[in-house]
């Protein structure tokens, strides 16, 4: 099997694996299982399927909920950490989210879709062009 570096250089690659520890090479297995993961969870995405995405939204919908619960709320026997001693059962169950350190538990499907996302700080849109005359200071009204 021949591996060619599609986008960036190999030396990138090499030092962004060696900075992260997350391997020795490149491969597509962890994306094709997301893959399967979405097609198992949204029936428009299986093969045969009785159900249809009649709308674009709605299939897109679909595919950020799985991906988010694939990332917050499915454990994965591939990230599980040994437990600590005394702990009763011999694994830590974790998440991609909790792997990632954006999160300390497992969450709920509850706890997602009920999750207020922030809005990020309102900046007022700068304007373009001459300022409009109820703007202008007086001296500047009069001349007008």
């Amino acid at each position: 099997m021949h591996q060619r570096v599609v986008e960036g250089t190999a030396a990138g690659i090499t030092a962004v694996l060696t900075a992260t520890g997350t391997g020795q090479g490149i491969h597509t297995a962890s994306s094709e299982r997301f893959n399967a993961t979405l097609r198992r969870a949204l029936a428009p995405l299986a093969r045969r399927a009785r159900a249809l995405a009649h709308n674009v939204e709605t299939l897109h919908a679909g595919m950020y909920l799985g991906g988010c619960a694939y990332n917050f709320c499915w454990v994965h026997a591939s990230l599980r950490l040994a437990a600590p001693m005394g702990a009763g059962h011999p694994w830590q169950e974790r998440t991609p989210a909790m792997a990632a350190a954006l999160t300390d538990h497992c969450w709920t499907l509850r706890e997602l879709l009920g999750y207020q996302v922030p809005l990020p700080a309102w900046v007022a849109p700068q304007r373009r062009g001459r300022p409009p005359k109820q703007t202008q200071p007086p001296a500047l009204r009069k001349a007008a």
